[in-house]
């Protein structure tokens, strides 16, 4: 199917979709068997090439990727979340044991700096330990598909649909999407990865009545990995199928179809 958003605001990157499977499609591009790694540069490769991209549960290398695709919490052990919780915090500074924590990084074959640093997203280990613990978790499927909306099947429903915006774009659909509500957020920021934001904190949406579009990344880490494909500045606003599909009807008569808005598009 087409998008009409799409369309009408002539988006550089129309939207792509996240479908959960039990089965890995032949035509699909994904890890080599045995390898892992962040799954965004894939996502990124689905929204810029327009190729469907796969990454199953074989592909798992850290404990982020398994919540936000819905396979579990990711951790075997309670010495795995604390060592989330210090990459996520301030590194070795911030662990709250630093021989441990040194350990394990002595093992990993490549460390990084941001190992030791840590990624910053929360500001103190407690934080990032209360933070993960909250995470919506699902565990279901072997498989997410990342595929081009215009290359949906018939019978495929999908459990997340991504849009890659600029700051203009961003603005008129963030406008559209609050143009029926009356209260509350009309949108949410998670403190998530890139990975969360698209997965299970959509799939946590699709279970409201009032479900809100996510936006991010708000990690650098797995903004790192899409910037070969997708400018700096584009932010993801994602969302349920059924919020999308919402939009698309809201849209039809809304900010795009103005002159306001078409001033813009002529610059």
């Amino acid at each position: 199917m087409e998008s009409y958003i799409a369309n009408e605001m002539g988006l550089k990157f129309p939207p792509i979709v996240l479908l959960k499977s039990d089965e890995k499609p032949s035509d699909a591009k994904g890890p080599k068997p045995g390898r892992g790694g962040c799954v965004m540069s894939f996502v990124a490769q689905t929204i810029a090439k327009r190729i469907t991209t796969c990454f199953g549960r074989e592909n798992i290398t850290c404990g982020g990727i398994a919540t936000g695709f819905g396979w579990g919490d990711g951790f075997s052990t309670q010495e795995d979340m604390d060592f989330q919780a210090t990459f996520l915090s301030c590194g070795l500074e911030s662990a709250p044991d630093k021989e441990a924590y040194q350990k394990r990084l002595d093992r990993m074959p490549r460390v990084s700096e941001m190992f030791l640093e840590g990624e910053r997203i929360y500001a103190d280990f407690d934080t990032a330990i209360t933070n993960i613990k909250n995470r919506p978790v699902y565990d279901d499927g072997q498989y997410v598909i990342f595929k081009a909306i215009e290359n949906l099947e018939e019978g495929d429903i999908p459990k997340s649909v991504i849009f890659t915006l600029n700051p203009l774009e961003l603005t008129a659909l963030i406008q559209i999407n609050s143009s029926f509500r009356t209260k509350d957020a009309y949108l949410l920021t998670p403190q998530a990865s890139s990975c969360q934001s698209i997965g299970s904190f959509v799939f946590e949406q699709d279970e409201s009545d009032d479900p809100k579009p996510i936006l991010g990344p708000i990690d650098f880490a797995g903004r790192s990995k899409t910037r070969h494909f997708i400018p700096d500045e584009y932010l993801t606003l994602s969302m349920p199928w059924k919020l999308f599909l919402k939009l698309e009807e809201v849209s039809k008569k809304s900010v795009l179809q103005t002159e306001l808005f078409r001033n813009y598009l002529r610059k």
